[in-house]
């Protein structure tokens, strides 16, 4: 019997060992990246808490933060996992000349992102009015939108292509790596972006009441025709240009995207109408954005990880997960608890240190780990029915997975959060 439980016990330990081996590159490279995500998500959970004056001064701008995080994230999160599946395939170089894989995916998300803003604005405004929700002018409203893509978007586009190419040259799995650095950056960089566009829109109407003759001249609507128009103008130049690798990025990634703006809205619309409530506890509104950001980095590490599985081919679109993915799902599991309980720490930590109103730390570890445990499991299972199925449709899974995944993962951890902190609040 003794001799029964001890060969048991070594065969556990023996295969323990092994899981860490196979995954030790995700191990050592993930955890950093997953560090960096939690603090930098912190910091924009600090700007979105202080933000409240501006987001009861601008009815509707809480809808469009969270797709607006979302976009950059999936725009820029999707760049990185195809020039990471581009270097498993062995044709990425580090050049930004005319033609080089770098140069065709740097211009293809500059472009979505334009054109995708005006959409993100335009489709607020629809939302809004739509659920009866007051809201800014629809000018208004894709202003911030565009101006605040555009600043955001660039510096990401910046890190993008720095950690490529740092990665290509350091011999690194970028999809293990970008998609938690892309995600952090875009939360910590789009949320001040947008309080500046959003500062800017409110000197532009301040203009206009002292040149009350404008009318429909009036900055803000000129402003928001004319990114309208170079929008339009990006999209017919795409859909008619001869590389046919822009071409795609740009007929596959639009669809998508849009579903993904219409999910992200869905999440801002739940938050809005919370927006009293969340007021009164300002910690959640401190851990909204690390939590969502650790969420689409897991999300992105998993997506990353199953795109280039599907690419060379050692996953097969199954039915059911087979031993290779349910390994990559427990991995994600482990992660999942490390950076949970990071996020709940972290944000009762710098809530007591600036005096921001906090439930206890037991309550903040308990919302973070449990919601995030709960929105785990969603993001396990539709990571992989998502790549399947965009792989047997022929499609790019790096085009579609991540930012599919990234916007279901935010209403569906909006959901988990605002639950968890129900029971436990």
């Amino acid at each position: 019997m003794q001799l029964t439980i001890t060969l048991t016990l070594r065969a556990s330990l023996d295969h323990a060992s092994s899981f860490f081996h196979n995954f030790s590159d995700l191990f050592r490279q993930a955890p950093f990246s997953l560090l960096f995500c939690s603090f930098t998500g912190l910091l924009a959970g600090i700007g979105l808490s202080l933000m409240t004056d501006m987001l009861e001064l601008l009815p509707g701008l809480m809808i469009l933060i969270p797709p607006a995080i979302d976009m950059r994230g999936n725009i820029y999160s999707a760049l990185v996992s195809r020039l990471g599946t581009s270097m498993h395939l062995g044709l990425f170089s580090p050049t930004l000349k005319k033609g080089s894989p770098l140069y065709q995916n740097a211009y293809a998300s500059l472009s979505l992102t334009l054109i995708l803003s005006v959409i993100l604005g335009a489709m607020a405004k629809i939302v809004a009015n739509a659920f009866g929700m007051p809201s800014i002018s629809l000018s208004g409203l894709i202003l911030i939108s565009v101006i605040g893509g555009l600043i955001s978007g660039i510096v990401l586009l910046g890190i993008a292509i720095l950690v490529s190419i740092l990665g290509y040259r350091r011999n690194w799995d970028l999809d293990n790596i970008s998609s938690p650095i892309i995600t952090s950056a875009g939360d910590m960089i789009t949320i001040p972006s947008l309080f500046l566009a959003a500062i800017l829109l409110s000197n532009l109407n301040l203009l206009n009441t002292l040149w009350f003759f404008w009318g429909w001249l009036s900055p803000v609507n000129m402003l928001s025709v004319l990114f309208a128009f170079v929008a339009v103008f990006c999209l017919v130049k795409g859909l008619k240009t001869s590389n046919t690798a822009v071409r795609r990025i740009l007929i596959e990634s639009i669809p998508m995207l849009f579903i993904c703006i219409i999910l992200g809205t869905l999440a801002g619309i739940t938050l809005d109408l919370r927006l009293h409530s969340l007021i009164t506890i300002p910690a959640i509104l401190v851990i909204i954005p690390p939590f969502l950001g650790g969420n689409n980095a897991l999300g992105g590490i998993l997506s990353a990880r199953l795109s280039s599985m599907l690419h060379i081919g050692t996953v097969n679109p199954k039915r059911i997960p087979d031993k290779l993915v349910s390994s990559n799902f427990m991995v994600i599991y482990l992660l999942s608890v490390f950076v949970f309980l990071i996020v709940g720490a972290l944000t009762y930590t710098v809530c007591i240190l600036l005096g921001i109103s906090t439930p206890n730390v037991f309550k903040m570890l308990s919302i973070s780990l449990l919601g995030g445990i709960l929105c785990t499991t969603f993001l396990n299972l539709a990571s992989y029915y998502i790549a399947i199925l965009s792989f047997r449709f022929g499609m790019d899974p790096d085009n579609d997975t991540i930012p599919l995944i990234t916007s279901l993962t935010d209403v569906v951890g909006v959901l988990c959060l605002l639950f968890v902190m129900h029971i436990i609040l």
